[in-house]
Order: C-alpha cells, then structure tokens, then sequence
C-alpha cells in the first residue's frame, strides 16, 4: 500500500537538502580560496576564482530557466546535484593521486558553478510545485525558511571549514562538499511528486531557439509591471550586497586597523543579522498585502543609513553591530521578491522567470564589484561605503513612492492564467 506524502515531509526533505549542501558548499568555499592564496600567493588568482564563480551562472541562466520549464524539475535538480556530488569528489582524488594542480582546480570549480548556479533558481521554482496550498502566504513563508536554513548552512560551513583546514589538507577539506552534495540527492530523491504537481518528465514541447534564450521569461517580466519592478529591485539588491562583503576585509584593514579575527566577527555579525530576519520572516512576520508591497523600499531606505555609518564606524563593536542590522535588513528582499514572483508568473515559465531573475542579481553584482576599485582608489574605503548608502538610499526612495505610476501602469493587473497559481498578488498576505 503506497503511503501519501504529506507537504510538510516534502518540505522537510528540501529544507534538509538545502541545509547540508549549503554547508558542505560553503566548507568548500573557505578551503579553495585558502588553497588558492596559499599555492599562489596571488590577490589576481583569488579574483580569478571569484570571476569563475559568476560567470556561467550569468551566462547561462536563460538555458537552465527553459530546461526547468521544460522538464521535471525535481529530476533536473538530482542530476545537477549527481554531477556537484562527482565533481567535488575529483579534487580530494586528484590531490591523492598528486594530479591536482591549480589549472585543474579552476576548470572543476566553473564545472561545479555551472552546476550550482542552474541549481539555485531551479530550487526556488520546485517549491510552488509541492506545497499543497500555492497560496502567496504559504510561498512567502516556504521560501523564508529556505532562506533560514540557507543562512544557517552560510554560518556554519565556514566555522567548520576553518576548524578542518586545521589539520586536514586544504583538498581533502573540499572533498567534504561532495558528501554534504550527495545527502542532499538523497533528500530530493526521497520527495514524491503527482503528474499534477510536476509536468512529465520528457518536454511538453520541442525548446525553441528563443526559450533558450530566455525570450520567455523575459517576455513574462515585461509583461506585468509588478515583475518588472521586483526584477529591479533584486537587480539592486545585488549590487549593493556583494560589493558590502568585497569592502569588508579593507573595511577591516584600513578603517578598523584590525586582523582576520575582526573580519571574521564582522562577517558573522552580518550572517546572523540574515538569519535572524529570516526567522522573523518563516514565521509570519509580514501579514498584510500592503506591507509586503512596502517591505523591501523600506528595506533599502532603512539600510542606507546603516551602509553609511558601518563605512565611517570607529571601533569593532560598533560595525559588529551596524553590520548586523545591514545584513538583517537586506535579507528582507530574497523572500518578498520571490514571493511575488511566484505568484505573478505562470508555472510554465516560472523557471526562466526565475533565472532570469538571478541573472539581473549578477549581472549588478558584478557591475559593483568591478567599479569597487576604481571607487576605493579615487574615494577612499568611507566614501565608498556612503556612494553605496546612497544608492540604496535613491533606490528606497524611488520604489517606494513610485509603487503604481512607473512600473505598474503596465498590464500588471492582468487575470493569471489557469497554469498559473489560483490567486492574485493582492492576497499576497492575509489578515
């Protein structure tokens, strides 16, 4: 007799997968950049690896959105994470056998970035497809305790990854990912979904030369003015949270006149400033439409302050604590953004949609961090974190008194279609 999966055993499951790859992936992190700086004694090699980790998930986005469109979600994630669990499982091998050198690192590295960076969005556009009410609140919520576990893996991988590269060989410590990776297979693989909740596992249609390129998606987003506006507001959201963490150890050297010790304090502080709200938010923090609508302006408009006084901060516990509050504050935005964007797109382009979506975050990210040095170098490490400020103080500002005249006198108001969820965004939340 077969046994009904409940939602929250499936959910149970995805939050676990999540939870043990973050770490293992974060574990591997700290051990390849250590590993890189150590063989190489190169800022230049460092940089390298952290191109090589943006790069094909900006690129590819709009292939990996139409492949999960296309197929069954929950198959695509077992495969991407099958090649993770391989790949990580190479570099441990090859240092073992003494093949492992710093060219072959790097291609593994973009190999597995191809992998993690198609994995990411996928995973959000897989949880609509097993909650059993697909409800706005319960989207908003499922994706907020995804983020919670997210950030608690961001938190611990590190600590224990520093704690490894103690005693173990920086190689063997990245191996660790490939296990962490290969739990994470065995939870997906142990969620049950209906031919209701998930297409079939072959596509539906043959993927058009445009689909690959994201045409859908995009034609989704520019077609609903509410999209267009989360879309820029996570495209902003990028470019002010990774260049924050870029600034952070010259924040720490120059400003701080501090060591490793302050960096890592500082760093934490931020994490568990994401943690923290996102607890808030899986458990219900925002009950109302109009607060969800006016959430993440005023996450921006509220964190620019902060931004300004961490980059003129005076001792450690005063960034400790104004880092704290940024990184708090910003984490606001993951789960409101995407749970508007679940319940604007229909299904069958929830994952070029979401993708694309990722992409917008690089692409930004990655225009701030390139213009970090030239600003850093005319500016100054204080004045760089006020252009920041800035820009999340204008941004706050523009979005939050610009709700309906500038984006959303598009069709935003348009019916969802019968594939999409059965509600519209103005039961986002409930009273």
């Amino acid at each position: 007799m077969r046994v009904i999966q409940t939602t929250a055993s499936k959910m149970r499951y995805l939050f676990l997968g999540q939870f043990v790859s973050q770490v293992g992936e974060n574990i591997a992190r700290v051990a390849l950049l250590y590993y890189i700086y150590r063989e190489t004694h190169s800022v230049g090699a460092v940089a390298l690896t952290g191109v090589l980790q943006n790069l094909p998930p900006l690129l590819l986005s709009p292939v990996t959105g139409a492949l999960f469109d296309h197929h069954d979600k929950r198959s695509v994630l077992l495969v991407l994470d099958l090649f993770r669990t391989l790949l990580s499982l190479a570099i441990p091998v090859l240092y073992l056998f003494h093949f492992l050198t710093i060219a072959s690192v790097e291609v593994i590295v973009l190999l597995t970035t191809v992998c993690s960076g198609a994995f990411g969005p996928g995973l959000y556009s897989f949880i609509p497809s097993i909650l059993e009410k697909s409800n706005p609140e319960e989207i908003l919520k499922a994706n907020s305790t995804i983020q919670t576990t997210g950030n608690a893996g961001v938190l611990i991988g590190p600590l224990l990854g520093g704690a490894l590269l103690t005693t173990v060989a920086a190689p063997l410590v990245m191996g660790v990912a490939s296990v962490t990776f290969l739990f994470s297979v065995i939870f997906l693989w142990k969620i049950r979904t209906t031919a209701s909740e998930e297409s079939s596992v072959f596509p539906k249609k043959p993927l058009s030369f445009g689909k690959l390129l994201g045409v859908e998606g995009a034609r989704e987003i520019f077609r609903s003015g509410e999209l267009m506006e989360s879309f820029a507001i996570y495209a902003v959201f990028g470019f002010l949270i990774i260049p924050l963490t870029l600034l952070l150890p010259e924040l720490v050297a120059d400003r701080l006149g501090s060591g490793g010790m302050a960096f890592g304090g500082l760093l934490t502080s931020f994490g568990v400033g994401q943690l923290a709200m996102s607890v808030l938010m899986s458990r219900g923090l925002l009950k109302k439409k109009e607060q969800g609508d006016k959430m993440a302006p005023l996450a921006l408009l509220a964190s620019s302050g902060m931004i300004f006084f961490l980059g003129n901060a005076s001792n450690n516990a005063e960034a400790f604590f104004e880092a704290f509050f940024i990184g708090g504050l910003l984490s606001v935005i993951h789960p409101v953004v995407h749970a508007k964007v679940f319940c604007l797109t229909p299904k069958s382009a929830l994952g070029s949609v979401m993708s694309l979506l990722s992409a917008g975050f690089l692409l930004l990210a990655s225009v701030g961090s390139a213009l970090l040095p030239a600003l850093t170098g005319q500016l100054g490490i204080s004045r760089t974190f006020e252009v920041l400020g800035a820009v999340s103080l204008v941004s706050g500002l523009f979005f939050l008194a610009q709700p309906v005249s500038f984006f959303r006198k598009q069709k935003s108001q348009r019916m969802l279609s019968d594939h999409s969820y059965p509600r519209r965004i103005e039961n986002v939340y409930q009273d």
